[in-house]
């Protein structure tokens, strides 16, 4: 049977008392060490406040303000350094630059020399080497209630005053662009003109556009810096042939054009009897012709033994221009069948004819 408790009975409680740790005992400093320490805390005092600066510290001052400092020991007149050096004044020192400096600062140094003032004359227009404006010229003239100078500008709540341009409008320097002419129809698509769009996605391999667009930069930069073609009478052209050069756009228009065919021939089956085919002359729409003389330069370009393929397409470009391509060759041969073929058009259109007669009369 378990025991009994009581909690009258008085019970006695050990009290353990904490050790104790007996502390370590610093050594008094010696007076040598103590003459060491306050030493070095005055070297570091010293380092630490602007008396004392190291090599890297202290900077040379600014050409500029060692020139007004020289001029104003020697008794001279040191030039603004807020405002900058005025352009004449430097021109009036050298004598080389004043022979090469525009018309407009000559005069106005002769105007000066003449008038014996270093102020600039009525009319002539004062030029500094500092785009810095001082702040005073910002601010209203005293004693003036009028509207501020021409030539200055204040800020009224979210308006601009003073930057009154009688033809592009208030607060406005330029006139803003007229969209009017451009149109409803006008998308940034067609920012390119056809002919060098049409180029440039017939150049275009494996999806690639911006390659395409490269190639053609490169294409144009070459007939921009080629010499003029020499005269030929199948380049047509509205444009001086001297001056194509100039307008590389307006040179790979004239060299497509000149050399794209009339017409293509289409063989047409059933009509002479057998299987034969029958070639017909059928006329082609101005795209359709163009793509087929780019068809022809870009075919005759892989011939060519130029390393890069912009250089190969600019190089057959260049000889279509001069008239010995092979593209002209392949135009003559088109055209020459299409007129020795040109009576099929009738018997074609005869038999269409005939056709349809026969299956309305069944």
């Amino acid at each position: 049977m378990a025991p009994r408790l009581s909690f009258l009975t008085a019970r006695t409680v050990v009290f353990r008392p904490k050790p104790v740790i007996p502390q370590k005992r610093i050594a008094p400093v010696p007076a040598f060490l103590q003459q060491q320490r306050a030493a070095s805390d005055d070297v570091t005092s010293k380092y630490d406040s602007n008396e004392f600066r190291g090599a890297n510290e202290s900077q040379l001052p600014h050409v500029t303000q060692e020139a007004a400092a020289i001029d104003k020991v020697t008794g001279n007149t040191p030039p603004d350094i807020d405002q900058g050096t005025p352009v004449q004044e430097i021109l009036q020192r050298d004598k080389d630059a004043q022979e090469k400096a525009p018309e407009v600062l000559k005069q106005d140094i002769k105007t000066k020399s003449s008038n014996g003032t270093n102020t600039p004359s009525s009319g002539s227009r004062s030029f500094s080497t500092s785009a810095r404006r001082n702040s005073l010229e910002l601010q209203p003239r005293s004693g003036s209630d009028g509207p501020p100078p021409s030539d200055t500008a204040q800020f009224q709540g979210t308006r601009i005053v003073g930057l009154e341009y009688p033809d592009a409008g208030l607060g406005h320097k330029f006139p803003i662009p007229d969209l009017k002419p451009l149109g409803k129809g006008v998308n940034f698509k067609k920012r390119y003109d056809p002919v060098v769009e049409q180029v440039t996605r017939s150049l275009m391999k494996d999806g690639k556009l911006s390659r395409a667009q490269k190639n053609m930069e490169l294409i144009l930069d070459a007939l921009r810096t080629s010499p003029a073609p020499p005269s030929n009478s199948d380049l047509i052209t509205p444009l001086p042939i001297q001056s194509l050069p100039l307008n590389p756009v307006a040179y790979l228009t004239a060299i497509i054009d000149s050399v794209a065919p009339l017409i293509k021939i289409r063989q047409q089956r059933g009509l002479l009897g057998g299987g034969a085919s029958m070639p017909i002359p059928v006329p082609l729409r101005l795209r359709q012709r163009r793509r087929t003389a780019i068809q022809w330069i870009l075919a005759s370009a892989e011939g060519r033994r130029e390393d890069k393929f912009a250089d190969r397409v600019a190089k057959e470009l260049l000889s279509v221009a001069e008239g010995r391509s092979s593209s002209w060759e392949k135009r003559a041969r088109v055209h020459k069948m299409a007129i020795s073929a040109r009576a099929n058009i009738k018997a074609a259109s005869m038999g269409r004819r005939v056709r349809s007669k026969s299956i309305r009369g069944k």
